[in-house]
């Protein structure tokens, strides 16, 4: 019988942020990624719909209604799909397939057991045919959670490793991380795409071709509205980027010691770190638009710290969990 499964009355209300050293309520982060998310939509709708109006008023002032109606639609849409559609996107994309009882009772087995302790239900199970040793956890709540594992963390890791980095990853679930990167990951995708739709229409010529007509009033419109389209335009995809690279940061550290405390066992998590950050094998190749959802991002350089790093550095997460 494994740690997780002794355990999964007494996960605590509450735990240790490694980053402040503050007690953080595992209620008031599952409500707080809640209300984020849904912030998060209605933010964006916001923001499209302020861009699109810009845009369409540069174009031509008549049609900023009707370019801000299709902002606010590629905004719900982009949501939508977010909510209801990425982990379908999200493994399609790794190259995941089903894990069965038969072939990886292993993995499965520990799943069921983490899920014991961390109180949810067992997520699906997936495995990606991948020497790279990692994992990633996708899905709009705990309900719907899926765990993806490839064959490479498999063979290199033991069963209280693995079962610390299954529990990190249903700490994600459990506390719906996964629902809230996956909306502010469908932000940053929507504000990019509205902007390469806009200097796609500078760059052919199409924005600002009316500016010399009508009045001297519209016409001083049209260049104020094109200047603040310009620094909206750089600056958004910018900060937005950075503000999700901070938040996934952070939650990979709260996801450690929720994980941690899942198995009662931070010394589990720790050593499969540490073979992680000692592998030398090839690096996992995937698309930079899911590089944030897994254990480890699969381009070990961006481990590190900086504005645009998707994790921190493996051995702050190591040293993190042995003061636990």
């Amino acid at each position: 019988m494994t740690r997780a499964r002794n355990v999964g009355s007494r996960l605590p209300d509450a735990i240790t942020d490694p980053s402040t050293g503050r007690r953080i309520s595992l209620l008031d982060w599952k409500a707080a990624n809640l209300r984020a998310s849904w912030f998060l939509t209605v933010g964006m709708v916001v923001l499209l719909g302020g861009l699109g109006w810009l845009i369409g008023y540069v174009f031509e002032p008549g049609l900023a209604g009707l370019f801000l109606g299709i902002a606010v639609v590629i905004g719900l849409g982009q949501s939508a799909a977010a909510f209801y559609a990425s982990d379908t996107m999200v493994l399609s994309v790794a190259g995941a397939r089903p894990a069965t009882q038969d072939e990886h009772r292993f993995l499965v087995n520990v799943s069921e057991a983490v899920a014991i302790g961390a109180g949810v239900p067992a997520p699906r199970v997936y495995v990606i045919d991948n020497p790279a040793p990692n994992a990633f956890a996708t899905g709009r709540d705990p309900q719907h959670g899926t765990i993806a594992v490839t064959t490479g963390l498999m063979s290199l890791l033991d069963r209280q490793e693995l079962e610390g980095v299954v529990a990190h990853e249903m700490a994600h679930i459990r506390n719906y991380d996964v629902r809230f990167m996956s909306m502010l990951a469908a932000t940053v995708g929507a504000v990019v795409l509205l902007r390469d739709v806009a200097l796609r229409g500078m760059r052919f010529g199409a924005l600002g071709r009316r500016r010399g007509g009508g009045s001297s009033g519209g016409g001083r419109g049209q260049i104020v509205a094109m200047l603040l389209l310009v620094v909206l335009l750089v600056l958004a995809p910018i900060l937005a980027l950075a503000l999700r690279m901070a938040v996934s940061r952070r939650r990979e550290f709260l996801a450690d010691a929720t994980g941690a405390y899942i198995t009662r066992n931070p010394e589990g998590l720790a050593l499969a770190l540490e073979k992680l950050r000692d592998f030398r094998g090839a690096p996992m190749k995937v698309s930079e638009g899911v590089a944030h959802m897994f254990f480890t991002n699969p381009t070990a350089r961006l481990n590190a710290n900086g504005w645009f790093a998707t994790h921190p550095p493996l051995q702050d997460r190591i040293n993190r969990l042995r003061r636990m």
